[in-house]
């Protein structure tokens, strides 16, 4: 019953991660969006701002994947409950898989006998 929504929470926090690993290395590169108008200097800088997102980011996808893990071992429900509010992080590409992911199994930790299997 947990072993779906705890798999695709496990993917979301790894792309979680991913996400804002490779935001840090493109902005560390100041690489040009493919976006913007042409003849425009769009260059992604790496300020404060951005590095604090991209942590945060980070720090989430791993709290996430963490989560996940326990949720897949049944040991830490509350890690597990932690991992899947962590998924719903919404500063990053990966909020389009994290957010629904997070909502069922933030729904399937509160149905019946869930706990009782986290404590066995």
């Amino acid at each position: 019953m947990i072993r779906a929504p705890a798999f695709f929470l496990l993917c979301s926090g790894v792309l979680n991660v991913l996400f804002n690993l490779i935001g840090f290395v493109l902005a560390a590169l100041k690489v040009t969006s493919p976006l913007a108008p042409q003849g425009a200097a769009a260059t992604l800088d790496l300020s404060p701002g951005l590095a604090l997102m991209l942590l945060v980011g980070v720090l989430c996808g791993v709290l996430s994947a963490w989560g996940a893990m326990s949720a897949l071992n049944l040991k830490g429900y509350g890690l597990a409950t932690v991992g899947g509010i962590t998924a719903l992080y919404i500063l990053s590409p990966a909020c389009v898989v994290g957010v629904p992911v997070a909502i069922w199994m933030l729904f399937t930790l509160r149905r019946d006998g869930v706990r009782e299997a986290f404590r066995s």
